[in-house]
């Protein structure tokens, strides 16, 4: 455990989409540094699997689904169990892989309703000053380069990632005087359950490895070389920090 400028001891962090992937790889390093962590997911089996992987004692699983409702007292029920909290971290997302022309607007509607409207609705809730701790909160969100430089068959996740980076933006721009920092993680392709989605859009091996591989220069990621950049957003260490936009890429589209 790290007790100094980079670790994150005692830090109540809430983070979503923690059952697989990114999630999973965000919480079990913030514990590492000394977090306790408020894991949700809404496959509460996977989400139990994730919960004795994390370092320390204090940890807490949640499972629901993120709608309007629920993340309300996803919040409160993260608060009555942990306390005020210190961090946020949006992971949870969905994607539709389909060619635009078969994309409808219910398909828009329903990938903006995890991706973006579940971390507008829990970020207001954190915002309240019963549910943080004063001028010791940070929020991170999970966006991708599909928001920054859009992605083929990935027309509604590209638009609910663009969106989420103009939000926290607008966020970090209205909450700076509160001491409140808001800022964005945009991952280039990252080995997780949804690469696989992404895959099933080329004929081969060697078609997926032209379009989306090569964009890497230093290859695809790993879901903890996403973690660290939150980890380090969270911190102390980037108590400079809001309203930055993080790419960790690979070196996607240099």
């Amino acid at each position: 455990m790290n007790n100094g400028v980079f670790g994150l001891k005692g830090q109540k962090i809430l983070i979503t989409g923690a059952s697989s992937g990114i999630g999973r790889a965000t919480a079990q390093l913030a514990a590492a540094q000394g977090a306790i962590c408020i894991i949700n997911g809404r496959d509460g089996t996977r989400l139990d699997e994730t919960l004795p992987t994390l370092e320390g004692e204090g940890h807490i699983a949640i499972a629901s689904d993120l709608t309007p409702e629920n993340c309300s007292v996803l919040v409160k029920e993260a608060v009555a169990k942990a306390g005020l909290l210190n961090g946020f971290v949006h992971c949870a997302g969905i994607e539709k892989t389909l060619p635009f022309r078969m994309t409808e607007l219910s398909d828009l509607h329903e990938i903006m309703s995890i991706n973006l409207d579940a971390y507008w609705e829990i970020t207001k809730e954190i915002l309240k000053k019963k549910n943080h701790e004063p001028q010791k909160l940070s929020v991170v969100a999970i966006s991708s380069v599909a928001g920054q430089y859009g992605a083929a068959g990935n027309t509604a996740y590209a638009a609910s990632k663009g969106a989420l980076i103009s939000l926290t933006k607008s966020l970090a721009a209205e909450y700076a005087g509160q001491g409140i920092r808001f800022n964005c993680v945009c991952p280039g392709y990252v080995n997780t359950p949804m690469l696989g989605n992404v895959k099933r859009l080329y004929r081969t091996e060697q078609d997926f490895t032209n379009a989306i591989v090569k964009k890497h220069l230093l290859g695809l990621g790993e879901p903890d070389d996403v973690a660290s950049a939150v980890v380090y957003l969270l911190s102390v260490a980037a108590k400079w920090l809001t309203g930055s936009v993080m790419n960790v890429d690979g070196g996607y589209n240099l």
